[in-house]
């Protein structure tokens, strides 16, 4: 049986598209969507297309990808009212993490859950 956070929701769901997306950016490298059930009023991911478990695995290797996720968070962030409502951007790693794959959250305004 698998344990929780085995199961890749990215890999298995979000780049095979068994799951539909609503994309707001996609490159080769990189793709935005908004996330399938979100917790705030704006609840963006932000996933590199190469499977890295988490933000610890990233390597020298990966610096091109990095610095294209952040352009892309910096880039939709942009389009948020952060003067009002603000904005966050969090990864999370270990226990927090959900599915081990990679990922950001770009949320802004109120909890909705």
């Amino acid at each position: 049986m698998a344990k929780a956070g085995d199961f890749d929701f990215y890999c298995e769901e979000a780049l095979t598209g068994k799951t539909k997306l609503d994309t707001l950016y996609e490159s080769d490298t990189v793709l935005a969507f908004n996330h399938t059930k979100p917790s705030f009023e704006t609840h963006i991911v932000i996933i590199p297309k190469k499977h890295i478990h988490d933000l610890t695995h990233l390597t020298p290797e990966d610096n091109q990808l990095t610095i294209e996720i952040i352009n892309v968070a910096k880039n939709l962030a942009s389009k948020l009212d952060l003067e009002n409502k603000g904005a966050r951007l969090v990864t999370n790693m270990g226990k927090y993490q959900d599915t081990p794959h990679l990922h950001f959250h770009l949320i802004s305004g109120n909890n909705i859950k």
